[in-house]
């Protein structure tokens, strides 16, 4: 570890956090907007390369399926082209898109339940081959699929009682963990990796917030290799 880097980060991740706390603090019909706002540029944007990118929308497949509106998508543009519809609000092609984040100002009960149907609706969504072999036909292949998350700024949870991936856990019951990563500010980060959970050690403030940036950046390229390339064309024509 570099602690001048980490140490550059976090100042980052405290600006932010207050920055949200501030605006929570505000009852007014942007508050999501601010949140999102101040979660991409201040914390993910200026650590993506030029081909990754940060907007807010749907998420489209080839096969005319359309997401619930997701906070943050976190995209590479190198592998399908989004249509931005502003500066970075529009739809983004499935094969493109590696992670997804929802904001929360304070998670509860039905957050996390509203956020685990649109990732398990996420995770239903085929994707698009992206071999052809040497007569042009699509070739199967295994496809990293997007990781969907939550960054909350607070949680209803009192410190004391359940926390809040055993509420996930609890809600979701039988169903697989769609959400594959839960970050709560001052409570703690937690992500699913080979079949269980696991939480990240919390040793000075905001660790858990500067872990989920971490848990981002260290998986992402790794997503986007197993997309391979995909073509535009099947969401232009018919097969």
């Amino acid at each position: 570890m570099n602690t001048a880097y980490r140490d550059l980060i976090l100042a980052r991740v405290q600006a932010a956090v207050g920055a949200a706390k501030a605006v929570t603090n505000i009852t007014h019909k942007g508050l999501k907007g601010q949140l999102r706002e101040i979660v991409i540029r201040d914390l993910f944007r200026p650590l993506l390369p030029s081909d990754v990118g940060t907007g807010t929308g749907e998420i489209i497949s080839a096969g005319n399926r359309q997401s619930r509106q997701q906070d943050v998508v976190i995209f590479d543009r190198s592998i399908l082209p989004p249509i931005l519809l502003e500066e970075s609000a529009g739809i983004f092609p499935v094969e493109a898109v590696l992670y997804t984040i929802e904001v929360k100002s304070k998670i509860t009960a039905t957050e996390i339940k509203s956020s685990h149907v649109s990732a398990t609706q996420l995770l239903g969504f085929d994707y698009q081959s992206g071999i052809y072999d040497e007569f042009d036909k699509a070739t199967p292949h295994t496809v990293g699929k997007v990781i969907s998350s939550v960054l909350a700024f607070d949680t209803d949870l009192s410190p004391e009682g359940e926390n809040d991936i055993d509420r996930y856990n609890r809600i979701r019951g039988s169903d697989y963990p769609a959400i594959q990563a839960i970050c709560v500010v001052g409570r703690g980060y937690w992500y699913w990796f080979h079949d269980r959970w696991e939480t990240w050690r919390r040793t000075y403030e905001f660790e858990e917030v500067v872990g989920f940036i971490a848990g981002v950046m260290n998986t992402y390229r790794r997503i986007a290799a197993t997309r391979k390339e995909p073509r535009l064309g099947r969401y232009l024509v018919e097969d």
